[in-house]
This record gives C-alpha cells, sequence and structure tokens, in this order.
C-alpha cells in the first residue's frame, strides 16, 4: 500500500516512510493511495469472531505485504490484551455501547498507541531512536507514554494547553522514564501547530529524529479501524435480525471518524455514522456549507473534544475526493452545548445508574432518533468518567470513583509537574533537546 499527501505535493509514499515522517513534507497528512477491500465472505462469519480474530484479519488486508504473519499475530496480540465490550445500554431498544475504555490509561487511544509503539521498530529498524511528539487535549498523552513506556530508544514529548486537563489526565504521564510534559500557553489548536512545525522543520530533523504520536500518524491512525468491524459484529452478533447498523462517534480531532470511514471503504456494512460535536462544531458546519472555517477553540466540559482547526478533516475530504453530497449520505453531524452534555450524563444516571463521560454522553444523545427493532443504534464510549471530574461533579454532584491504576499515581504523588512554554517552536525545541 502507497500513500500520497492531502495536500498533493507528493505521491507513492511506502508505509515506513510516511510513518517515519509523521507529516507529509508538504504539510499535508498521509493518506493510502487505495484501501483494501475485504472479502464479503469475512462479514458472513464476523459473528463469529473475537476481536483478535477481527485485527488480525483487518491488519492482515493494512499490513500484510510488510509483516510475515507470524509476526502480525504476535503483534496483534501483544497490542490487544483487553477485550472492548459491547453492552446493551438503557431501555431504549437497540441501543448499544462500545466501551472502548479498557485499557491501561482507560482511554480509546490505548489501542492505536500500542500498535504503533510495536509497529515503528519492525518498520523501521534502521532507526535506533526515536523522539515522539504529540498534543493531548486528554487522552493521547497517557496512551502514548504508557505505550512507549518499554521502549528505552523512545524519547515522547507532550504538550498540552495550559490549565485545562485534569489531575487524572495528567496522571496517566506520571511515573513513566523518558516523557517531559509541556504546558503551552495556548489551545490545543496551538499545541497541534507547533507539533507540524516542529515535524517540517528539515534542519532540526537532521539532528534530533522527530515522529508524531498523535492521529495525524498513521501508525495510530489506521489501527482505530479495527474498531468498527468489531463493532458491526458485536452488532449482528446481538440482533442477528436487526437489518440496519448505525454508529454516532464523538469527534474532536476527527482521527476516529476518519478510520471510521476508512473502514466503511474497505467494505463495512454500516448504513450510516453520526458525527457528534460539542459546541466546536467545525465538522457540523461543513457538511452544512462545505467551507472549512477553523477557529479558536472553545473551552467546554468536554475538553477532549475541544479543537477548532481538526487535522482529520483534511483526511475526510480526501477520502471522498470533496463530494460533499456522497459524504452527507454516509455522515450525518450534530453539535451539543454543556449544558446539553451535562443534562445527558444526569438523565442517563438517574435512569439506569451509569455513568457517561462528556464525550461519551454526545455520542450517546445524537443518537436519539435511532434504535428501534430493525437499527441498531452504537455509540462509541471513549472515556473513563473518572477522568472528567468536573463534568461528572456538575451533572450528579460528585466525581466518579477513581480505578486502582490512577487512585495509586494520585496518591503517589509521582506526578513531577511540567515545563511551561509560550507557543513558540523556538521554545519547543529547546525542550526536546533537553528529553533523554
Amino acid at each position: 500500500m502507497l500513500f500520497h499527501s492531502t495536500n498533493d505535493g507528493c505521491r507513492d509514499v511506502t508505509f515506513p516512510e510516511a510513518i517515519v515522517n509523521g507529516i507529509a513534507p508538504d504539510g499535508g497528512l498521509y493518506m493510502p493511495q487505495a484501501l483494501p477491500v475485504l472479502p464479503k465472505a469475512f462479514f458472513n462469519n464476523i459473528s463469529e469472531m473475537s476481536l483478535k480474530e477481527i485485527a488480525y484479519v483487518v491488519c492482515n488486508a493494512l499490513f500484510g505485504t510488510l509483516i510475515s504473519s507470524s509476526r502480525l499475530k504476535q503483534l496483534v496480540d501483544d497490542a490487544l490484551p483487553f477485550e472492548i465490550p459491547v453492552k446493551k445500554f438503557g431501555e431504549r431498544e437497540g441501543v448499544y455501547a462500545v466501551e472502548l475504555f479498557h485499557g491501561p490509561t482507560m482511554s480509546f487511544k490505548d489501542v492505536g498507541a500500542r500498535f504503533m509503539a510495536r509497529l515503528l521498530p519492525i518498520l523501521v529498524p534502521q532507526r535506533k531512536e526515536f523522539t515522539i511528539l504529540l498534543a493531548t487535549s486528554g487522552d493521547s498523552g497517557g496512551a502514548i507514554a504508557n505505550a512507549f513506556s518499554a521502549d528505552p530508544d523512545a524519547r515522547v514529548v507532550i504538550l498540552f494547553p495550559r490549565g485545562e486537563l485534569s489531575k487524572i489526565h495528567l496522571a496517566m504521564f506520571a511515573g513513566y522514564p523518558r516523557v517531559k510534559a509541556v504546558e503551552v500557553g495556548g489551545t490545543f489548536d496551538d499545541c497541534q501547530a507547533l507539533v507540524k512545525q516542529a515535524l517540517l522543520d528539515k534542519e532540526f530533523n537532521s539532528q534530533i529524529p522527530l515522529t508524531s504520536g498523535n492521529s495525524i500518524n498513521l501508525a495510530r491512525q489506521l489501527p482505530s479501524i479495527i474498531y468498527y468491524f468489531h463493532a458491526y459484529a458485536q452488532a449482528r452478533a446481538q440482533r442477528p435480525d436487526a437489518h440496519d447498523v448505525v454508529m454516532s462517534i464523538p469527534c474532536g480531532n476527527l482521527g476516529n471518524l476518519s478510520a471510521a470511514l476508512m473502514a466503511l471503504k474497505m467494505g463495512l456494512p454500516v448504513k450510516r455514522f453520526v458525527g457528534a460535536n460539542n459546541a466546536n462544531d467545525t465538522f457540523v458546519e461543513y457538511l452544512r456549507t462545505g467551507g472549512v472555517h477553523p477557529r479558536r477553540a472553545l473551552i467546554t466540559l468536554a475538553r477532549a473534544m475541544d479543537v477548532g482547526n481538526p487535522s482529520n478533516l483534511a483526511r475526510i475530504i480526501d477520502l471522498y475526493g470533496g463530494d460533499l453530497d456522497r459524504l452527507r449520505r454516509d455522515v450525518e453531524g450534530v453539535s451539543f452545548s454543556d449544558q446539553e452534555i451535562i443534562a445527558t450524563i444526569r438523565k442517563t444516571y438517574v435512569e439506569t445508574g451509569q455513568l457517561l463521560d462528556p464525550q461519551t454522553a454526545t455520542a450517546f444523545r445524537a443518537l436519539d432518533n435511532y434504535g428501534d427493532a430493525r437499527t441498531t443504534a452504537l455509540f462509541l464510549a471513549t472515556g473513563h468518567p473518572a477522568k472528567f471530574p468536573t463534568a461528572i461533579t456538575g451533572a450528579v454532584g460528585s466525581p466518579a470513583p477513581l480505578p486502582d491504576h490512577p487512585a495509586r499515581v494520585l496518591r503517589s504523588g509521582a506526578w513531577a509537574g511540567s515545563t511551561k512554554i509560550p507557543p513558540t517552536l523556538p521554545a519547543l525545541q529547546r525542550i526536546i533537546r533537553l528529553v533523554r
């Protein structure tokens, strides 16, 4: 499989080249020039397959020309030591939660991060040291720090917007060697812009080679495709007589939604996706008007979705060749205010006894018009509610109980703090030089 830039400045790029660069030299994101289509026989049997069996088929289609079968199986086994439950949610007919937060950092980012940490040394064995640079609005930092913690050749530099992460999110970076947390005086979009500037600085990269740990890197992005095949399999297993499947996805930087649409191109027979946004509704506006209008991100209770200039929108536009009508047939976009998100968390807790994090609450609320005898509606539960104490307390009066791991980290005081910088490239490069 070969790749091109969404800015169309380069083509015929190999997968190893794409994941080492992280971003194309013209500033675009890498995209597959063609996606493999899975055979119909696969979908005939998919409801009987395990998560790892499905992951192996999907990864073999994506990476099978680069990695031997035995090594690919080991890769899948290592990256997926946990399950992704799909559970009936509430009393409404046909509505299910896809619980993606059962990895080590309680985030849907764990799967992509773990695959990336294992793909890099396999596909780029000549690179002995990696400095992984990423921006996080909540979950990416912990997922990447954890995934690369066992690799002595990996250095991780995590940028996050000043004052916008909970202590629990910050604790997910704690205790890991070779990780530098950098608090940037700006928004997530400022952090993301700094990452891209650093990746494109050829002179600096000749001294300290960098790659991205965000979903702009295909080594983290492509494994997310597995979610959708697994969710579809569970929908068919639990409701074999339901004809249609709809999936609702919380949207921030649009990595998850672009992965879902890649799965659709690979043959996934989902009727429709719903892109659920908070007040940062750049994607909803694109669906409505066809215009791409990046803006400064609003700060909301759904912090992990506070992105005003979502990078992966370029991938979605590229995937559809700019055909907005075709995209609209596959995706519906909705957005919700903080008040609506809080009301949803409170209502579902009262009715079901279950807590939803604010991102997941948007995805659940976006399914208000879906789910019946004919349609199975699934929403992606992307994070543990304990990671969002402000939103949960505002909704139900107290935060969610902390699972054992983050509770131990917070008690230990292992979090060593962060380095504060302005949103400028020289300031970031000074920090990167110090990471050892």
